[in-house]
């Protein structure tokens, strides 16, 4: 029995004890360990999966921070006050490294009209990113950086993904890195949604929000399946409706921006209708999914093949078809020249069409930067004198360098060779320049660009909460 003035140990009592330390009175026989009943260890292992997950895309998510220079004359003057002080605006979206060669996939509206880029890494590294070319009509972009010890992730077939399916999403929403959120696949095949040209999204309720933009959705394998992109709000945040680029369009994507840092994309020369139970019922035609072929260019690759207007194409490459959206992206994902084969209905009968498809009429004029043949306008660190790279002392930078100042411009990163490399470090914190005290990054930018350092300019640096003086000079 239990209590009533017995002690622990003495016969007949259970000492009763945290559950890893009970013991059991001589003769009392112990109960078998219970086994965790089937659902909760379904339920690990399911935790399992996502911590597998979020571990194996990890490495591979980077964070792009974009600067953006804003002409002040095409600011309203009575908004000139609360715009940019220094006339610049800077973004921060996500990416994915798909190649061990510094290749990273991201989207397209998160480089375009960039002067600066730069490429956080999972382990804090940084660096001057290159635009390899940008593809609008898909809102994908490919940018590289030069950098050792990539970790490229695996990518997975978009076609294999399921309604129901579990997903997460890794990114840097509102700035947070190395952040990921899970939901499931809501809906597939999503077109007409306004985000791009070329639209077959993928639908998720994982958390998708401002900083997402460009990381990816994967699997509980780890492995991509879409870059996320979009979201359908009123507010700018997350209402658990988000939209992902298919894994298979992005990939053939990135191959043409880097082989040929464009898009080219193939033409048949058709008008596509949707398919309605009524219209197909009107040619004869039992089945649910198709293209109506509502008329022809006959001047097109379609019309020199023989493709007829009322024909109803049912596959492409002897895959079913299942809307415009499918027959679409699936031509524009081949280049022109490419050899295709479609199947038709027509007259009762389904017959294959071999054709060659054309060039899709404008294009070219989305030519991107190749490797080497242009970069992106250098990095304040890399361009100015000083050599410093500064930021605000924010929430997240405060933590990321572990230092405790509200006021002031934190170092986050020093150009070799420039006259702060021995003097300077990263998380240290300029509280003054010259006579002037530092109140924001953007003020001591300003100063250290206008100091002369033949002359040499004193600042006051903060490390460990210790602050002192050095003289940044050019040597002679």
């Amino acid at each position: 029995m239990l209590g009533g003035g017995c002690k622990p140990g003495e016969p007949g009592v259970v000492a009763v004890r945290t559950p890893s330390q009970v013991t059991v009175a001589p003769g009392v026989v112990a109960p078998a360990r219970a086994e965790a009943p089937p659902d909760v260890v379904g339920v690990h292992e399911l935790e399992r999966a996502f911590e597998g997950a979020a571990q194996m895309i990890a490495p591979s998510v980077v964070s792009i921070i974009s600067e953006r220079a804003v002409d002040q004359a095409e600011i309203p003057a009575f908004l000139r006050p609360f715009g940019p002080p220094d006339g610049t605006v800077r973004g921060l979206g996500s990416g994915v490294i798909l190649d061990a060669k510094g290749y990273i996939l991201t989207n397209n509206h998160v480089v375009d009209g960039a002067s600066v880029l730069r490429v956080r890494l999972f382990d804090e590294r940084e660096f001057e990113a290159d635009v390899v070319g940008t593809d609008p009509k898909t809102d994908l972009a490919v940018v590289r950086i030069d950098a050792d010890g990539l970790v490229p992730a695996q990518t997975a077939s978009s076609d294999a993904v399921r309604v129901g399916q579990w997903v997460m999403a890794a990114g840097s929403p509102f700035g947070l890195s190395k952040s990921v959120s899970a939901g499931i696949v809501s809906a597939l095949g999503r077109g007409g949604m306004g985000i791009a040209d070329y639209g077959d999204f993928i639908q998720t309720d994982a958390a998708i929000n401002q900083g997402n933009s460009g990381g990816p959705l994967i699997d509980l394998r780890g492995r991509v399946i879409g870059i996320n992109t979009a979201i359908a709000s009123q507010t700018g945040g997350s209402n658990g409706v988000g939209f992902a680029i298919p894994s298979d369009i992005a990939r053939v994507v990135m191959a043409q921006l880097i082989a040929h840092g464009s898009v080219e994309r193939g033409w048949l020369g058709i008008v596509m209708g949707r398919l309605t139970p009524a219209l197909a019922q009107s040619f004869g035609y039992a089945g649910g999914d198709g293209v109506l072929v509502d008329d022809v260019d006959p001047k097109g690759p379609a019309a020199a093949a023989g493709v007829r207007a009322g024909d109803i194409v049912t596959h492409l490459d002897g895959k079913a078809l299942r809307d415009m959206v499918a027959l679409r992206n699936g031509v524009a994902q081949r280049r022109p020249g490419t050899k295709v084969e479609v199947q038709v209905f027509r007259d009762g009968s389904t017959r294959t069409i071999d054709l060659q498809l054309g060039a899709l009429p404008g294009q070219g004029e989305a030519k991107g930067r190749r490797p080497g043949a242009g970069k992106a306008k250098p990095v304040p660190a890399a361009a100015s004198a000083h050599g410093l790279q500064l930021a605000e002392p924010t929430d997240e930078v405060r933590a990321r360098w572990r230092i405790d100042v509200r006021k002031g411009a934190v170092v986050t990163d020093v150009a070799p060779r420039s006259v702060a490399e021995r003097e300077v470090q990263p998380g240290d914190v300029l509280s003054e320049v010259g006579d002037a005290p530092v109140q924001s990054a953007a003020q001591a930018k300003k100063l250290l660009d206008k100091a002369d350092y033949a002359r040499g300019v004193r600042v006051r640096v903060v490390r460990g909460g210790i602050g002192r003086y050095v003289l940044l000079r050019r040597a002679p």
